[in-house]
């Protein structure tokens, strides 16, 4: 009996020294390979969830705010109309650059056209880029991270 105890406790020892994690986890950026983050990048379309301080809005039909990353370009509808740049990404240093965002000119109601004048403005100020879960947080130095939600593709 003695000898079958000592059994199972070297087997939890061994265990733990090489790292046999039997929990599911969620990866994160950290656990991602660079192939992989540019992949779950376009593989979604992003909903923005959270932005600290800002009332996030829906447009006129309840739509989201909601951004789609494929082939160098993001593009979507950012509170008001439906917007779009270019994007550098450096998925192995885990950086992300928006480059110019533009945007359709539909009037709206004022407080979604001065969100989405905000919006694009910190878009342009990303940098890094990580993934919590189903989260993807968009940072710039000095601001309050982007928090976006993943959606299926449409």
């Amino acid at each position: 009996m003695r000898r079958a105890v000592l059994l199972c406790a070297a087997s939890l020892v061994l265990g733990a020294c090489t790292g046999l994690n039997t929990g599911a986890t969620p990866p994160t950026s950290s656990t991602l390979p660079a192939a992989d983050v540019s992949q779950r990048l376009q593989a979604h379309r992003w909903e923005l969830v959270y932005w600290e301080g800002t009332a996030v809005p829906h447009g006129d039909n309840g739509e989201p705010v909601i951004l789609t990353f494929a082939e160098g370009r993001v593009s979507g509808h950012t509170g008001c109309n439906r917007s779009g740049a270019g994007y550098e990404l450096d998925a192995a240093a885990m950086q992300l650059r928006i480059l110019a965002p533009m945007s359709t000119r539909m009037a709206c109601e004022e407080g979604r056209m001065t969100f989405e004048a905000a919006l694009l403005k910190a878009l342009q100020g990303v940098r890094t880029l990580r993934f919590e879960g189903p989260h993807l947080y968009l940072e710039a130095p000095g601001q309050v991270p982007l928090k976006l939600h993943e959606r299926e593709l449409q």
